[in-house]
């Protein structure tokens, strides 16, 4: 982590490692902007796209178990005005491994701040309900922003509340996750990491989210929009992959459930909300076994976790600060991730018998 920071892969960062449920490892690295004071395990990050398996997932997830969606039901019976162009064809499914058809990304931040606050939410749904498909559903994947602010609208839709009150409703307040959050709910004088000096903000950005749709969209969105140490990121994601061993008592989410969205979707290379390792080059490095899930966030955060072997990886830095066009952290990335799984094996972390088990290793 010193590397990163003296090799300016980042400025500054978090490094969780748990084994078994247990927190192994924790260095900080770094400092919260150029020049600013030290990272700590209490800085707060913008985890970016880890918002997507974080609430986007879980809250369908919460509300699959709940029997309130189905995860093979088309997007217009929860959403009636999403018809037209071959969309009747979407389904929820689509939307979580992103072969729906919808574009990647789409500036409507540009429309949305010439909006009234309060009249957003409705000028951004006319957006949507103008965003034609690219492609058929299920024909092609297509990582895709729009796909997961589609889902925003059908989560509201059928919880009858906004994702910022589900989220701390469905997984925040059941899990006693402190330290996630979205960017309207971050405490008074916390520490947070600054990202991007941003263009048309006219600032460097700290404590507001880096992403610009999500941003126009009040901060709380499923695409982006929370913020987090890494030792809360690690809490949640272990207590999903829990379900994997022996299940879960008291949790809001159901270990079939879980599984379905751990679950390669129908050959597409992606889970329901999650990554999947890829076979060459992947975030992940070498080592992590099938099964293995993670994500990555655009400005600078990642988690992974092994549920077979019990090892749950985050790197939360904030790499985008103060230009986006730093991407040194691709090769840092997946260095990180060898050498923590390299330690397990060897069982440098004392947590009994190292974990070593599959043709990886």
């Amino acid at each position: 982590m010193a590397d990163g920071v003296a090799s300016r892969v980042f400025p500054g960062g978090q490094l969780l490692v748990m084994v078994d449920g247990e927190v192994v490892a924790e260095p900080c690295a770094g400092t919260l902007w150029t020049g600013g004071p030290e990272v700590t395990p209490d800085t707060l990050f913008d985890l970016a796209s880890l918002t997507k398996p974080l609430a986007g997932a879980t809250l369908a997830m919460a509300l699959v178990a709940e029997g309130l969606l189905e995860i093979e039901a088309p997007v217009s019976r929860y959403l009636p005005w999403f018809t037209g162009g071959g969309r009747e064809s979407v389904t929820l499914r689509h939307l979580l491994d992103h072969s729906s058809g919808l574009p990647a990304w789409m500036p409507l931040y540009e429309t949305l701040v010439t909006m009234p606050v309060a009249e957003r939410a409705k000028g951004l749904r006319a957006l949507l309900q103008g965003c034609s498909l690219e492609a058929p559903a299920g024909e092609r994947v297509c990582y895709s922003d729009i796909g997961f602010m589609v889902l925003r609208e059908v989560v509201e839709a059928v919880a009858g509340t906004d994702v910022r009150h589900l989220f701390e409703a469905k997984v925040r307040g059941p899990l006693g996750l402190r330290d996630v959050m979205y960017a309207p709910d971050l405490p008074e004088g916390r520490a947070v990491a600054a990202t991007e000096a941003c263009p048309w903000r006219h600032k460097t950005l700290c404590g507001e989210v880096h992403d610009d749709n999500a941003w126009a969209m009040g901060g709380a969105a499923l695409h982006a929009g929370l913020f987090g140490t890494s030792r809360e990121v690690g809490r949640l994601v272990w207590h999903l992959a829990s379900h994997h061993r022996d299940g879960v008592a008291g949790s809001p989410f159901s270990r079939d459930v879980v599984t379905a969205f751990f679950r390669e979707s129908r050959g597409r290379g992606r889970g329901l909300g999650f990554d999947l390792p890829s076979a060459r080059g992947s975030a992940s490095g070498r080592y992590f076994s099938t099964g293995s899930v993670g994500h990555l966030g655009f400005t600078g955060t990642s988690f992974w976790v092994d549920p077979t072997r019990g090892v749950v990886v985050v790197l939360l830095t904030n790499r985008v600060h103060p230009s986006r066009e730093n991407t040194a952290i691709r090769v840092f990335r997946p260095e990180v991730h060898d050498i923590v799984m390299e330690m397990v094996c060897r069982g440098a972390f004392a947590t009994g018998a190292p974990h070593c088990s599959g043709p990886a290793f």
